[in-house]
């Protein structure tokens, strides 16, 4: 198994699978840059300081919560109540340059239904969605994630203000709990 993906401008607007290829019926794109899965993370000192403001383009949420750039939160819920609907509003706001969106363990149909409603054309113009659904292997669900962060390095490289938002952590636990199971821990 390849531990790199094919990146570059041509994948905003995309759907691509676990592996990097293109999967909404789009030709393949010519990417001539690659980034490897398992790059070691930037030195915790040399980091930059979380102190400029992030709008999300829900007032609610702006209203309640300071959102920083840089920051890591999570969005916590049951099933249902408008998750995805959330992700698609602040992936059409003007909250990052780039927005790199994993969807893993989602069904089919529901991958389809992101696209098209809650991300819309507005969204997805800025947007590579990297989908591995709940049909996929486990071990693809498990590397979907290394895949969509390293398309946002690499957009992050570039100098572009990058949005990194998975669905769902949980379905990821899953995935690793089934590789486990499997090899007898």
């Amino acid at each position: 198994t390849k531990n790199w993906v094919r990146v570059g401008e041509a994948l905003l607007g995309r759907v691509v699978d676990a592996r990097g290829r293109v999967i909404d019926g789009r030709p393949q794109p010519a990417l001539a840059e690659r980034t490897a899965l398992d790059r070691k993370p930037p030195n915790p000192v040399d980091r930059p300081r979380i102190d400029a403001h992030l709008s999300t383009g829900v007032r609610v949420i702006d209203g309640l919560l300071t959102c920083g750039l840089g920051q890591r939160m999570g969005i916590f819920a049951g099933s249902g109540v408008g998750k995805s609907t959330l992700m698609g509003q602040i992936a059409r706001s003007k909250a990052g340059d780039v927005n790199v969106i994993a969807l893993i363990g989602e069904r089919g149909r529901e991958v389809g239904e992101f696209v098209a409603e809650a991300l819309g054309r507005e969204g997805l113009r800025k947007s590579v969605v990297v989908a591995c659904t709940s049909d996929a292997a486990p071990m693809l669900r498990l590397k979907a994630p290394l895949t969509a962060v390293a398309i946002a390095e690499a957009f992050r490289a570039q100098g572009a203000d990058v949005l990194f938002m998975m669905d769902s952590v949980t379905r990821y636990a899953m995935a690793c709990r089934e590789v486990g199971l499997a090899a007898g821990e």
